[in-house]
């Protein structure tokens, strides 16, 4: 599942995926990225996969991803991964990027270090209508 918000005076759109990170949640991840960018124009973004409980996803998917360019050139980009196993998975990304020439993403532990990162001032984030991604996948916070 994933939970969309955004804090408008800083720029910053806050993904928080839920319970089992998988290639059906990184798609709907993409299409809403996608989505508000069109709309609202390109932003700062932090990935919270603190409340993920697991991930069901080859290898090679996450490989793939991450030669695709990041979608707001010239932002930043967090993944917050606290348990090991999606810290490794978050620095395997980055790394993949990295060697693709790409801009990489920062990768920390808490939502704390990423608003540090930023260095906005303290995140407040509204939320996101995520009405149009499939039900089972999307909620807001």
């Amino acid at each position: 599942m994933l939970a969309v918000g955004f804090d408008r005076q800083r720029n910053v759109l806050l993904l928080t995926l839920i319970d089992t990170f998988d290639n059906g949640t990184l798609a709907v991840m993409d299409a809403a990225c996608a989505t508000f960018f069109d709309a609202e124009g390109p932003s700062h973004a932090i990935f919270d996969f603190t409340s993920t409980q697991k991930v069901v996803m080859a290898p090679l998917s996450l490989e793939r991803r991450a030669h695709k360019p990041a979608m707001c050139v010239g932002f930043e980009r967090i993944i917050v991964a606290p348990q090991p196993e999606l810290h490794a998975l978050a620095e395997k990304f980055r790394l993949h990027q990295s060697s693709a020439g790409l801009p990489a993403p920062h990768v920390v532990n808490t939502m704390a270090e990423a608003g540090q990162l930023l260095g906005l001032g303290p995140l407040v984030f509204e939320p996101v209508d995520t009405s149009w991604l499939d039900n089972s996948k999307a909620k807001v916070v």
